[in-house]
């Protein structure tokens, strides 16, 4: 005979659904883990009362009667079974494995019981149904009758609302009302009836992130109550499958995360999870609303009736006594923050991942836990690319992906050595080789952007040429006039461009439409193109009378100007506030973030010597002034352009328009080049300048 049993594709009630899970019997206990849920049941032998071989559903079970009152039923075995268990419990556990028949006759008439923590059915000792007191939610007397309303589970597709029994008066006893004795042992059991005494403990103004708001709770043997602004909420407490505690990764505040199986409910949203903040520095003192000997009697003295402390740690102990259940903490992973915590996101909305022993745990939006038992496969997605985040995809064997994105590229390594440590499939099994704690853009809030950093090293060169001595080359009017006037040429020699892109006229000149015009038109067209080909050489021009600024080069001799009394103090204290890895970016932050929170005393000194270099700078300013440094520097810089630009007139054998001279961009200097114009004009032959009076006229009409 073997010491242990083991049983696959067996279920479990629970509030009407039926969940999967296996099924392991040894000399010892008998442990059964949900499928569905992950949550470990654990029956000692010595916790077993009775065990009894009857249906559930319609497969063969087994139903186990603890020491406390409680009732467990699992289904799903086969009729071979039977012999198996029989044998094993009664060498290895020591107790008899009877067959206990249903009666399936349909009557509707009975014994109705409260055993332990069931309600029991039953005709000539035989069982009809029973049902776990922890499912009712309210229980009513009137006459001769009881109504049991049930807690619902929103997975269940058909769940028991009500459910009503007749109990007739005999009249023998007086004093003794079976329908209300039968309520206060419900009510007693329930857990109901206390919300109107006095709770276990009362937690006031509890911070919750999921559902958000602040809540008083109230703590009962057998359920939670939430009391908040708008809504209030009703937890039993065989609906906690886990208990979580985890530190934020700012190192101040710490979560306390209760799953929920079924969930609570408010109109269609359903909160899986209780999601509690709390404060670090935080303190309670906290009296349990019980006396020394309910203590020991329900919680074998496990809690003490007055306890005080951090709020966290206070509460973490009180819901690990009541549930009876284990707190999951961070294991071994530490992330590079120096915290268990991932900053990612999910659905747009950031989150902390949390990498435990047996799963992944993210908060807050919505909050979940992964099991690696429903974990396909695990990849790292957009690590090969030039950006400081990669996305962390997990596929599940349920076939939806999860996706958390925007996970900074130094928690890499640390991630992937924890997957593959937990023999998870890596799709893209490949360790990163380059190290990001040395990139510079590691600690960067924005992404890189390619055009500001092309933009920031075309500044750097020109910062750098200004400390030479070449200047830009001044612009030569009578090269550019030489230019254009060849592509004219060259253009209307050719032939290839139509007469309409210089007179829209000259279409209409031979109506016969040969092309062909007369000797004496040919001269009209002729001035109307020259004058448009003067207009199209002429530069274009910014604000009238505004000269091109010049860049202004900064005087080494002028004096340094003050500093404030936050640099002042930042310097001083720049090589405390810098950590190693951080960026100029994350080092400037967190000076910030000091120097706001220091209050007048600690800064007046550095603001005291931010006054005396100001006072020095005015000083040395009012010297420099007075010695006509900022004068000759402004003089210098105004005299460079007025000698280029005396450099760019036209050449003597060149004549130009009036129309070009006037319209120019110089307006204050324009007077002696139009001088040297008119008299160079004098000097040129007949056709010229009768051509140039033809300009004029035409700009005169």
């Amino acid at each position: 005979m073997n010491g242990v049993l083991e049983f696959n594709n067996v279920f479990v009630e629970d509030m009407g659904i039926l969940n999967e899970g296996r099924m392991r019997i040894t000399d010892a206990a008998m442990t059964f883990k949900n499928e569905s849920t992950g949550k470990l049941t654990n029956i000692n032998s010595g916790d077993l009362e009775a065990i009894n071989w009857q249906r559930l559903g319609n497969k063969q079970g087994i139903r186990l009667a603890l020491n406390d009152g409680t009732r467990l039923r699992f289904g799903g075995f086969k009729d071979t079974d039977f012999e198996k268990l029989k044998e094993f419990f009664e060498n290895k556990w020591d107790t008899k494995l009877s067959q206990n028949d249903l009666v399936l006759k349909g009557w509707n008439f009975g014994n109705c019981e409260v055993k332990g923590k069931n309600i029991e059915f039953n005709w000539e000792d035989k069982p009809v149904f029973e049902i776990p007191i922890s499912n009712v939610a309210n229980c009513a007397g009137n006459k001769n009758e009881a109504t049991l309303e049930f807690h619902q589970n929103d997975e269940c597709p058909v769940s028991l609302m009500e459910m009503r029994f007749h109990m007739p008066f005999d009249g023998e006893d007086e004093e003794a009302d079976p329908v209300e004795e039968f309520r206060k042992a419900v009510m007693k059991y329930a857990g109901i009836e206390v919300e109107t005494g006095q709770p276990v403990a009362i937690l006031s103004q509890i911070l919750c992130t999921t559902p958000r708001g602040r809540y008083d709770i109230k703590v009962f043997p057998n359920h939670l109550s939430l009391h908040g602004k708008t809504y209030d909420y009703k937890i039993p407490i065989k609906t906690i499958t886990r208990l979580f505690l985890v530190p934020h990764k700012d190192g101040r505040h710490v979560y306390f995360v209760i799953s929920l199986n079924p969930p609570i409910r408010q109109g269609q949203t359903r909160y899986s999870y209780l999601v509690c903040e709390f404060v670090k520095e935080d303190e309670i003192e906290l009296e349990i609303g019980l006396t020394n000997e309910q203590i020991e009697e329900q919680f074998g003295g496990k809690l003490e009736r007055e306890m005080s402390g951090p709020v966290y740690e206070i509460v973490s102990k009180l819901f690990r006594v009541l549930v009876n259940m284990k707190i999951t903490v961070p294991g071994s992973f530490i992330g590079n923050t120096g915290t268990p915590a991932i900053q990612c996101a999910h659905k747009q909305a950031s989150g902390l991942l949390y990498p435990l022993e047996k799963g992944f745990l993210y908060i807050h939006k919505p909050p979940m836990y992964i099991r690696f038992e429903e974990i396909s496969t695990v990849n790292f997605a957009r690590s090969d690319v030039s950006t400081r985040t990669f996305d962390f995809e997990i596929e599940m064997k349920a076939g939806h992906v999860l996706i958390f994105n925007s996970i900074e590229k130094e928690e890499y390594n640390k991630l992937y050595d924890y997957v593959q440590n937990k023999h998870l499939r890596i799709r893209n099994a490949k360790k990163m080789e380059k190290s990001y704690a040395e990139d510079k853009f590691a600690g960067s809030d924005d992404e890189i952007d390619p055009h500001l950093q092309a933009v920031k090293a075309e500044g750097k060169e020109r910062a750098d040429s200004d400390d030479s001595d070449s200047d830009d080359d001044d612009y030569d009017l009578d090269e550019d006039l030489k230019t254009r006037k060849k592509e004219k040429n060259e253009s209307e020699g050719s032939g290839s461009e139509p007469d309409e892109e210089f007179d829209s006229d000259a279409g209409s000149s031979d109506e016969s439409g040969s092309g062909e015009s007369e000797p004496g038109e040919e001269e009209e067209p002729k001035k109307k193109k020259e004058k448009k080909a003067s207009k199209e050489r002429e530069p274009r021009k910014t604000k009238e009378g505004e000269e091109k600024k010049q860049k202004r080069k900064k005087d080494p001799n002028a004096p340094k100007r003050g500093q404030s009394a936050y640099m002042i103090w930042f310097n001083d204290n720049r090589s405390s506030i810098k950590k190693a890895g951080d960026s100029v970016a994350d080092t400037a932050r967190r000076a910030g973030e000091q120097w706001k929170a220091m209050d007048a005393d600690e800064k007046r000194p550095y603001e005291k010597k931010a006054k005396e270099d100001k006072e020095r700078y005015d000083a040395e300013m009012k010297e420099y002034k007075k010695s006509g440094g900022a004068a000759a520097s402004s003089s210098s810089s105004s005299k460079a352009p007025k000698a280029s630009r005396k450099s760019t007139g036209p050449s003597p054998s060149k004549a130009i328009s009036k129309e070009y001279i006037s319209d120019s961009d110089d307006s204050d200097d324009d007077k002696p080049v139009k001088k040297e114009v008119k008299e160079e004009v004098k000097e040129e032959p007949e056709e010229k300048s009768s051509s140039s009076d033809s300009s004029e006229s035409d700009e005169s009409d």
